[in-house]
């Protein structure tokens, strides 16, 4: 437990970032990273199943609040894969970014989708990609994206 973490590496157009805190669950920070035109919310949910979902909840009401463009990351846990956050993700307005499902845990053999990339309306994907290389025990995931402006705008 002491070697895990989450951080973001971002360029300068950073415009705040702010810590939310789950109620349940051993990991309970959500790291929200505002940049000029969408926001990420990086998580890392609960082993636990009722607690992943009272943090979906909390995750939910987050992401429907923002007013710009939204992406959601990180290892939220899923034994199920999409089938257990498919809900989550409709009310959310979410899609994942990984179409095809591919597994990333455990990185020396993948078998499970715990981990996520997924966005909202006005995010374009461009590539999704989880490179094979263990310097985890998670395969990390590779999205390239766009914004889409004009949407942004009208909104």
């Amino acid at each position: 437990m002491r070697k895990q973490g989450n951080a973001f590496l971002a360029a300068p157009r950073v415009h705040g970032e702010r810590f939310h805190y789950f109620e349940k669950g051993i990991k309970r920070l959500i790291i929200e990273l505002e940049l000029d035109d969408c926001a990420v919310f990086l998580v890392h949910l609960s082993l636990k199943y009722r607690h992943r979902q009272v943090q979906l909840h909390h995750l939910h009401d987050l992401v429907v609040a923002s007013n710009k463009p939204v992406i959601v990351a990180g290892d939220f846990n899923t034994f199920w894969g999409e089938n257990e956050i498919y809900l989550f993700m409709r009310a959310a307005g979410l899609e994942n970014a990984n179409i095809r499902g591919l597994p990333s845990y455990p990185s020396t053999a993948p078998r499970k989708e715990l981990d996520f990339v997924l966005y909202s309306a006005g995010i374009t994907v461009k590539d999704f990609f989880i490179p094979k290389v263990t310097f985890s025990d998670h395969l990390p995931l590779v999205c390239d994206f766009e914004i889409d402006r004009q949407a942004q705008q009208a909104a």
